[in-house]
């Protein structure tokens, strides 16, 4: 699987083969075969190691107690950005129409698995006078649709452009008003921390 992912990054996912991932693996082709029933079966099964990786972060990220709320929210963006970074290439394909399955695997179970995780950092943040919200995991939610609609479409954008710079603004806006803060407040911790 590893290799797989591998030569998805390197060559792109359509232009790998099955012939090119047991060639470098150095099994045979019904190795593969005994282990995955084709190349978007092998896809599927990395989507879900990164619908896993996303969540056991935003765990860890989310119990860390060297951490106040803005702290960790400043590290869920940031690792937001660099996952999209690493995975860029693959993440695109998975967006494409025709993975409609990969893209509602993604639509449906990030949100309902990582409400949990943003809950407790609002909750915190609420604890700690950062926030100022009643509902913390209703703010949880929120944040996930508004982040997910806003990001809609932009799978392909270039990190660096202006309309990528937007979009995090706006989520960053959005943010501040469903939890009450005062505006500037994580936008400015994100800048501190990435400067």
């Amino acid at each position: 699987m590893d290799i797989a992912e591998q030569l998805f990054l390197d060559k792109g996912y359509e232009n790998t083969m099955v012939r090119d991932i047991v060639k470098k693996a150095g099994v045979a082709q019904g190795t593969f075969y005994y282990y995955f029933k084709s190349k978007e079966d092998i896809l599927d099964e990395i989507t879900d190691k990164y619908i896993n990786i996303i969540v056991e972060s935003m765990e860890k990220i989310s119990k860390d107690e060297n951490l106040n709320a803005l702290e960790k929210l400043v590290q869920i963006f940031q690792f937001s950005l660099s996952f999209r970074n690493d995975t860029r290439s693959i993440m695109q394909y998975v967006h494409e129409k025709k993975n409609v399955h990969l893209h509602r695997k993604f639509e449906q179970r990030i949100p309902l698995q990582t409400v949990g995780p943003l809950a407790r950092i609002f909750k915190q943040g609420v604890a700690e006078g950062i926030f100022n919200t009643q509902y913390p995991e209703d703010a949880a939610k929120a944040f996930n649709g508004i982040s997910a609609m806003v990001l809609q479409g932009i799978d392909n954008a270039d990190h660096n452009s202006e309309e990528f710079r937007r979009k995090f603004m706006a989520i960053f806006d959005f943010t501040e008003r469903i939890l009450g803060t005062e505006s500037g407040v994580i936008i400015n911790a994100f800048r501190e921390k990435s400067a």
